[in-house]
Formats: C-alpha cells, structure tokens, sequence
C-alpha cells in the first residue's frame, strides 16, 4: 500500500475539518492464494503441480505460490510508475519461491514485466493469429483495436491496406456484423486476451 501523508485538499482547506493530519491512500496491491488450475502456470513450471494427488498438489501450490490478484492505483496518481513500484515491492519481499499474475490487459498495459516478471502468452487460435498478421501488414498495431472509433475511421478509407483489413475482419467475425461490431469483437477477444506473469524468487 502506498499512502500520500500529505492532508488532503479539504483539510488543507478547513483544518478544523481533521482531514489535515490524515494521509490518503494512492494504491493497493492484494496478494492471495493461487487458483489451483491454470494452464499457463504448468507450462512456466514444468507441470510441477500437475499431480493425481489433487490434495498434495493444491499444498505445495499453496506454499509456493502467492498471486498478486490486483494492483489498484487512484486515477490521480497514474502514469507516475506506482504500480510498477508496488509490485518490485511485494517481488522483493516474498515469502514464496514463486509470484505470480494474471492480468487481462497485459498486452497492451504490461507493468509487470517492467517490475521484473516473465510474460507468458496463450497461444493464439490459427484465426486470430491471421487477424494479427493481416493488422500487422495493413501498417496497424494491436493496441490501436483500442479505439474501435479510430480504427472504423482507419478502416473506411480507400486504400489497399484498408481493404485488406475489412476482408480480413469480414472472414474473422462473420459477415452479418457491422464493421464497428466486428472491430468490438476484435478488440475484446485481441486485447483482452490474459497474460500469466511469473516471478521466481532467487533467494
């Protein structure tokens, strides 16, 4: 948890308020006991928790294992690094060999692996891997699927590239969308896509 001791603007303000000597909290980053089935974990860690004995296996998980399940930092305070600052935090102070996370906007906000963690990647249906590839030699990158806005503007204009890429999306989706319903569909299948980091603990 990171706090700003600073008193906040009311108490700077009205000092009889006591909201002076209180600090507020920036962000939070929360541990918790890992989810006993991922497929990406076992294939970070060589199917080490893979047994028949289920019972064994979720013990050892859980004495192995911490996941960070969520880092939330105020809309104030972002940009300026913190979650990035919290999660070295909780990596150098671990009491497990292994630390790790899920999040479903890793590809396009990867603050854990700029805190030190290893990213592994789901392998991509055949179709979406083509829907990239397509994106990619159009001249797009992934992230722009971000704004879908955007990307129709992008889409609609008449170029080579543009066409490609609403043929593309048209043989991905289904032509009975929109051009903007298909861009959704890829946006949220693409970019939400879930990232598993991990965190070996030297020590």
């Amino acid at each position: 948890m990171l706090e700003d001791p600073r008193p906040s603007v009311a108490g700077r303000f009205n000092p009889q308020s006591g909201a002076c000597e209180a600090s507020s909290i920036v962000a939070v980053l929360i541990e918790s006991l890992p989810a006993l089935g991922c497929a990406l974990r076992h294939e970070a860690l060589g199917q080490r928790y893979r047994w028949d004995d289920r019972r064994a296996a979720a013990r050892l998980l859980n004495a192995e294992v911490r996941c960070i399940s969520r880092v939330v930092v105020h809309p104030q305070w972002r940009g300026l690094g913190l979650a990035v600052r919290l999660v070295r935090s909780a990596l150098a102070t671990a009491t497990t060999p292994y630390t790790e996370a899920l999040a479903a906007m890793g590809r396009v906000h990867p603050f854990f692996e700029r805190a030190g963690m290893t990213a592994y990647h789901r392998w991509p249906l055949p179709k979406d891997q083509r829907l990239r590839d397509a994106m990619q030699y159009a001249g797009f990158d992934l992230w722009e699927l971000a704004s879908v806005q955007r990307m129709a503007a992008n889409v609609a204009r008449p170029t080579p590239s543009a066409e490609l890429l609403k043929r593309e999306l048209r043989r991905w989706a289904g032509g009975r969308l929109t051009v903007q319903q298909q861009l959704e569909l890829a946006r949220d299948r693409l970019l939400c896509e879930p990232v598993y980091y991990l965190k070996r603990n030297e020590s």
